[in-house]
């Protein structure tokens, strides 16, 4: 206690300006976020998140993932069990409903997807083609996959994609459209 009191007038001096850092972080943090990218999917590691600001086709979107669960997704190598020892309930599984993603938004509601020969497209209604690149028939653990199923993407649902040959993204069915309701918000590469 006597060192409270000691301390007091120097206290009563910086607390207004610790309230005012803490008021004004508190309401950064309702509009702005990072999100680190664990994946080299859209080859950059952390993102500048501007929450409920939607982000325009090209731009990056932060997500909350929506598709199915997919056991054993992963590989199971070195870095897996490291991860284990400290938190055994890590596990290969793929993402789970409400995981963060940060992808790129491409396809907006009236877009057209093609898939030829395994490889997908999305056609604007000017008749503009965007190259969704190629599906694999496996992730790398060996999980079946399968393309997503040619459409016109309905009201309500976007199309988001990432250049990496790895990446899940909704070229593969089992992520599939993304519901607009799922997006956070726009996202801007930091480094």
């Amino acid at each position: 206690m006597d060192r409270l009191m000691m301390r007091w007038p120097v206290i009563r001096r910086q607390l207004p300006r610790d309230l005012a850092v803490v008021l004004v972080l508190a309401g950064l943090a309702r509009y702005l976020g990072l999100a680190w990218v664990m994946t080299d999917s859209v080859h950059t590691s952390v993102v500048l998140v501007f929450k409920s600001v939607p982000p325009r086709p090209g731009e990056l979107a932060v997500f909350a993932y929506a598709g199915e669960a997919i056991p054993g997704y992963y590989l199971h190598n070195a870095w897996t069990r490291v991860q284990q020892a400290w938190r055994p309930a890590v596990t290969t599984d793929g993402p789970r409903k409400g995981d963060g993603f940060v992808k790129y938004l491409v396809g907006v509601p009236g877009d057209r997807i093609e898939v030829v020969a395994n490889h997908v497209w999305i056609v604007r209604p000017t008749g503009e083609r965007f190259d969704a690149g190629a599906c694999k028939p496996q992730s790398r653990a060996g999980v079946p996959l399968t393309p997503i199923t040619p459409q016109v993407i309905p009201p309500g649902y976007t199309y988001m994609w990432a250049p990496h040959v790895d990446a899940l993204d909704s070229r593969y069915a089992v992520m599939g459209l993304v519901p607009a309701t799922a997006i956070v918000g726009k996202g801007i590469a930091l480094w």
